[in-house]
């Protein structure tokens, strides 16, 4: 099984009516950003209605709470589950796949966290219907061979991902992933968020990439970046994963990669994901994803030192497939001989 598939896309697409152009412009973007489809016909999978502010408030005063974060609430009301968040309410219906939503304009300088909070947040839990999970981690391919990078922010995947870019590998996300079971039995991994969030060290470390980078993360010194637009012939729509990687960075000079358990690699996947439990329907599908991931896949932690940063091309040789593939091998053999 190739770990790419070039002309392959997310398999759903959506359609918006409603007469409410700005929040029609930020459902455009987000859904754009992921890689769905828009379609003006009944066909599309995916059905948005745009309201007029307050109009769904109503029809979800009865609903049972079922989360409360950081100022986003959470309702169900048999199959319909309903987000409430500042002046915004939205309604999710699960077995036609119709959000409603009304509520105001987001301030400009709160676009990017409407979207990513509070647009996404719904949207995941309808994906989670239909077998798509979350994953924090970046992702990238090489040859024959998909890769998923773990670690939190700071772990330096963004960094890694920088370089293996630069030496020809490509590229899906750098810190957002869905994985959902693919109709060979295998696991396929396509990005949630195509764009890159860069820390200002990175632009000085790629130059070259700083006019593309125009848009500001909110309470934060990173911009986003399209990559796409810098390199739009190393994108990868979907991969495969054969290899997990996760990432730290040490005060050291030299970088280590040792292999770790199944078990270690599922818990660092479950430990990437801290959405996994707020939705109890789907959890058991979405953690057999992951044990699935653990099973099948190569995993190793990498233990980023400073000849990482000094040198880019470091990073592409130490993760090659064959040495990976090598190691791990040599691992197995030694734990038979035991």
């Amino acid at each position: 099984m190739k770990a790419v598939n070039p002309t392959a896309s997310w398999p759903l697409s959506y359609r918006i009516v409603g007469d409410n152009p700005a929040l029609a412009r930020e459902f455009s973007v987000l859904l754009t950003s992921c890689g769905f489809l828009p379609i003006s016909g009944e066909h599309a999978r995916i059905t948005i209605v745009l309201l007029p502010t307050g109009e769904l408030a109503s029809s979800q005063s009865e609903s049972e709470t079922i989360v409360e974060w950081r100022g986003l609430s959470l309702r169900k009301k048999a199959e319909q589950i309903s987000f409430s968040y500042r002046s915004w309410e939205m309604e999710l219906d699960l077995p036609t796949l119709t959000f409603r939503c009304s509520g105001p304009e987001p301030d400009p300088s709160d676009c990017l966290n409407f979207r990513e909070f509070f647009l996404l947040t719904p949207l995941l839990y309808m994906m989670h219907r239909l077998g798509y999970f979350e994953l924090h981690a970046a992702a990238c391919a090489y040859q024959e061979s998909g890769y998923l990078l773990l670690g939190p922010s700071g772990s330096g995947k963004t960094t890694a991902m920088l370089s293996l870019i630069a030496s020809g590998w490509s590229y899906l996300s750098d810190d957002a992933m869905v994985v959902s079971a693919d109709p060979e039995g295998g696991i396929a991994a396509r990005a949630l968020r195509r764009s890159f969030s860069l820390k200002p060290d990175h632009l000085e470390r790629f130059p070259g990439l700083a006019r593309y980078a125009t848009e500001s993360v909110a309470r934060t010194n990173k911009k986003r970046l399209d990559p796409r637009q810098v390199w739009p012939g190393q994108y990868a729509p979907v991969a495969h994963p054969r290899f997990i990687v996760a990432c730290k960075v040490v005060d050291e000079d030299t970088t280590r990669i040792r292999p770790i358990s199944r078990a270690e690699s599922l818990a660092r996947l479950v430990g990437s994901t801290p959405w996994l439990m707020f939705d109890r329907a789907t959890a058991p599908a979405h953690l057999e994803i992951f044990r699935s991931l653990a099973a099948t896949c190569c995993s190793f932690e990498l233990s980023a030192g400073r000849d990482l940063f000094r040198n880019r091309d470091r990073i592409a040789s130490l993760i090659d497939p064959e040495v990976l593939l090598e190691e791990w091998l040599s691992i197995n053999r030694e734990a038979a001989w035991a």
